[in-house]
C-alpha cells in the first residue's frame, strides 16, 4: 500500500471537530484582496490590496485574457489550496501529501508559502514550476469564482496589476477562458469539497446549538487558530487519511486522483457522523445520570 508508513489508527485522524472545517474550498476573491502573512520564522510580509473591476459575472460574460508570462501576477498573492490541489501538487513534486504540507504550505496545508521577496514558492526565473498542476485560483486569475450553498455560481474580475503585461479584451467569454485554463476538473473538485464543508458546517451548528458545548467548541477553535493542533493529522493530509480509512474498511488504496478524492471525502464525512453519534450518546448518558442524581449537568464554564 502506498505510504504505508503513514497509516495510523482511524480514531486519530481528527481529534477535534474544527479540523474538518479548516479549509473553505470555494475560491473567495475577498480573501485574496488584502491580508498579512506571517512566515514560519515570524517575519511579517504585508501584501498589496487588489481592487475589483467587475462583480456579478457569469460564464457568458465577455472576457479574454492572455498571459504574457511577465511573472508579476505570481507575487503578493494568497494562494489557497484544497485537498485535491494538495494531492496533485504533491504528486507533481514526487512526495506524499504530508511531506508537501510540511515543506510548501502553512495553516495546516491550506495556503501555499511565499519566498522572502513575496514570490510564490513555486515561481522561478522561467515561470511556474508546477504549471500543469497549478491550483484553481491561479487558473482563474484575473477572475475569482464564488459559489453559494445553493450552488449558484458567479465570477468577479480583479483590476489589472500595474506591472502586468497580460492582454485583456472582450473578444471572448468567461466560459471559453475557463476551458482554455483547464479549470473544469478543479472547479468540480472545489464544488465537492464545498458541499462537504456545508454538511460539516450543519453538524457544527447542531453541536453549538447546545449551550453546554458552545464554549468548549469555541475554545477548541481558538487553540487551533493559535497553532495548537493536538497531534491531529490535518484535513489536507489526504494520503494519511485515505490510507487509514482504506485499512479500516479493508479496501485497496486508490490509484487515481478522483478515487482518492472520493475516499477522502467519504472518510471525513464518516468521521463527522461517528463524532455526532458519539456526542449524542454521551449526551444521553449524561441526562440519565442527571436524572438519577437530581443534579444539573456541568457546563464547559463550570
Amino acid at each position: 500500500m502506498k505510504y504505508a508508513s503513514r497509516i495510523i489508527p482511524h480514531k486519530q485522524i481528527f481529534n477535534t471537530p474544527q479540523l474538518a472545517l479548516g479549509c473553505i474550498f470555494v475560491i473567495d476573491i475577498q480573501d485574496l484582496l488584502s491580508y498579512t502573512y506571517r512566515t514560519k520564522e515570524g517575519v511579517l510580509i504585508k501584501t498589496m490590496s487588489l481592487p475589483l473591476r467587475r462583480t456579478g459575472l457569469n460564464r457568458q460574460t465577455p472576457f479574454f485574457f492572455l498571459c504574457s508570462q511577465c511573472l508579476f501576477c505570481c507575487r503578493h498573492k494568497k494562494i489557497q489550496v484544497n485537498p485535491y490541489e494538495v494531492t496533485r501538487l504533491a504528486a507533481n513534486r514526487g512526495m506524499s501529501t504530508a511531506e508537501f504540507i510540511e515543506r510548501y504550505t502553512h495553516d495546516s496545508g491550506t495556503i501555499l508559502n511565499w519566498e522572502e521577496d513575496s514570490a510564490c514558492v513555486f515561481l522561478d526565473s522561467k515561470g511556474c514550476v508546477v504549471h500543469p498542476d497549478r491550483p484553481l485560483v491561479c487558473r482563474l486569475y484575473p477572475l475569482g469564482r464564488h459559489v453559494l450553498p445553493s450552488g449558484e455560481e458567479s465570477f468577479s474580475e480583479i483590476e489589472p496589476d500595474q506591472n502586468c503585461k497580460g492582454v485583456y479584451s472582450d473578444k471572448g467569454m468567461i466560459a471559453a477562458y475557463l476551458e482554455s485554463q483547464g479549470a473544469r476538473l478543479f472547479m468540480e473538485a472545489a464544488d465537492k469539497y464545498l458541499d462537504l464543508f456545508w454538511r460539516l458546517y450543519q453538524i457544527l451548528q447542531e453541536e453549538t446549538a447546545q449551550p453546554e458545548k458552545k464554549n468548549a467548541i469555541a475554545g477548541v477553535f481558538q487553540k487551533y487558530a493559535e497553532g495548537e493542533r493536538g497531534g491531529d493529522i490535518g484535513f489536507a493530509d489526504v494520503d494519511a487519511i485515505v490510507a487509514a480509512f482504506c485499512e479500516k474498511m479493508c479496501i485497496p488504496f486508490p490509484n487515481t486522483m478522483d478515487d482518492k478524492m472520493s475516499i477522502h471525502i467519504q472518510a471525513v464525512e464518516a468521521w463527522a457522523n461517528i463524532t455526532r453519534r458519539k456526542s449524542k450518546h454521551e449526551e444521553k448518558k449524561t441526562k440519565r445520570k442527571t436524572r438519577g442524581t437530581g443534579k444539573k449537568p456541568r457546563t464547559a464554564g463550570d
